[in-house]
C-alpha cells in the first residue's frame, strides 16, 4: 500500500507571479492536498531552473545584467572545491542553504507555516535534478560541467544537500516531506548530444541523490515533462514518477512489467493531467473532460496488464509541467482543474 492516500494533488513548482505573497495567495484560493512552495522565475533569473540551486557550488559566477551563470575554471577553483567537501564531510547542512534571494517563495511559505503554528500532513519541495543541472551548467568556455568527473561528483552531492536542507526546513511543519527532482533533460538522453550517458549512469546518479533524501525521511519523486525511458526511471529507488499524462500518458504504459513492479513495491504515479503547455487546450478542458481522459489512461494501463486496483490507489495529480510561463488567469484555471481531480 502506498504511503500517500489516493488522489492527492500538488504542483510542479513554478508560478508566473512576481512576488511570493501573490503566488501564495493564489495557492491558498484553491488549496491542494500537498502544498508546495512556489518558484518565481519571472521575479529573478536567479529563480530559474539552473541558477536557483547554485549557491555553495564552487566556482560559480553570476552576471545579473546578462542573466548568465557559469563555473569559472581558474586557479581559485581547487580551493573552492576543498571548502565544498569540508562542509560536506562536516555535515554543515546550512552551508547548502537556498537564500531568499534565490527562492523567495520558499522563504515566504516557511514564514507562513511558522505563523500558522500547525502541522500539515504533507509538504512538497523541489530541486533541479542532477542530470538537468549538470548538463545545463557550463564553465566559461560553455563546456557542460557534467562531463568533468570531479565536478559531476560535486553536482550529485551538492544537489543531495540542497534537498536535505529543504527537508530539514519543512519537517517542523509536516508529517511527511515530499521532494521532487525536476529532470526535463531525461527526455533527451539517447540523442546525439548525450550518447555517452549510459543507463547505469542515470540509475546510479539518481539513486545517489535519492539516498540522501530518503535517509532524511522524505518521499522522493522525479518529474520529467517529456517522453523518456520510463522503465529506466521505475528501476531506480524512486517513490513517485511524475509524468505529463496529458501528452505522454500512453507512453508510460509501454513499460507494463516495470511499472507493475514499481506499483507493487508501493510506488506512486503522479499524473500530469492538467495541460500547461498549450493555453488553448487548457481553456477548453473541464473537470468532466479531464476525468474522462484519466479513465481512458487507466484503461490503457490495465490493457497492458497493469493492476487496476494499484493504479487507482497509487495515483496523484499535478499539472503537466510548471506554470511559470502562463498568465496568472490561466494559472488560476490550472489550479481549479487540479483541485477538481481530487474527486476523480
Amino acid at each position: 500500500m502506498s504511503v500517500l492516500p489516493a488522489h492527492q494533488t500538488t504542483v510542479i513548482g513554478s508560478m508566473p507571479n512576481l512576488s511570493p505573497k501573490e503566488a501564495l495567495q493564489a495557492l491558498e484560493q484553491v488549496p491542494l492536498t500537498i502544498p508546495a512552495w512556489p518558484q518565481l522565475p519571472r521575479r529573478s533569473f536567479k529563480e530559474a531552473m539552473i541558477p536557483q540551486y547554485t549557491e555553495a557550488f564552487p566556482g560559480i559566477r553570476v552576471d545579473e545584467v546578462a542573466k548568465r551563470i557559469w563555473v569559472q575554471v581558474d586557479d581559485d577553483l581547487p580551493n573552492a572545491m576543498v571548502e565544498f567537501y569540508e562542509h560536506l564531510v562536516a555535515e554543515h547542512v546550512d552551508a547548502f542553504a537556498i537564500s531568499e534571494e534565490y527562492a523567495a517563495g520558499l522563504h515566504g511559505m516557511l514564514r507562513q507555516l511558522a505563523a500558522a503554528n500547525m502541522k500539515l500532513p504533507f509538504l512538497k519541495g523541489q530541486v533541479t535534478g542532477p542530470f538537468t543541472f549538470g548538463l545545463g551548467l557550463a564553465d566559461q568556455e560553455r563546456r557542460s560541467v557534467w562531463f568533468d568527473e570531479q565536478y559531476r561528483d560535486i553536482v550529485l552531492k551538492g544537489l543531495g544537500m540542497k534537498a536535505l536542507w529543504q527537508i530539514q526546513q519543512l519537517q517542523p511543519y509536516t508529517e511527511q516531506v515530499v521532494i521532487f527532482f525536476d529532470e526535463p533533460v531525461l527526455a533527451a538522453l539517447g540523442t546525439a548530444a548525450y550518447m555517452t550517458i549510459q543507463d547505469d549512469d542515470v540509475i546510479n546518479g539518481l539513486n545517489e541523490v535519492f539516498e540522501i533524501a530518503h535517509n532524511a525521511g522524505a518521499l522522493v519523486g522525479v518529474h520529467c515533462c517529456g517522453n523518456m525511458d520510463w522503465g529506466l526511471l521505475a528501476g531506480t529507488k524512486i517513490d513517485i514518477i511524475a509524468f505529463d499524462a496529458y501528452s505522454y500518458g500512453t507512453k508510460v504504459a509501454l513499460y507494463p512489467d516495470k511499472i507493475q513492479a514499481f506499483l507493487e513495491r508501493g510506488g506512486i504515479l503522479a499524473s500530469g493531467l492538467v495541460p500547461t503547455g498549450d493555453v488553448e487546450k487548457l481553456r477548453a478542458e473541464t473537470p468532466d473532460s479531464l476525468k474522462a481522459k484519466h479513465e481512458s489512461l487507466i484503461q490503457e494501463f490495465v490493457g497492458k496488464g497493469i493492476a487496476e486496483n494499484l493504479l487507482r490507489e497509487q495515483f496523484l495529480f499535478t499539472p503537466s509541467c510548471g506554470m511559470g510561463t502562463l498568465s496568472e488567469s490561466d494559472t488560476a484555471i490550472v489550479l481549479k482543474l487540479l483541485a477538481a481531480a481530487q474527486t476523480f
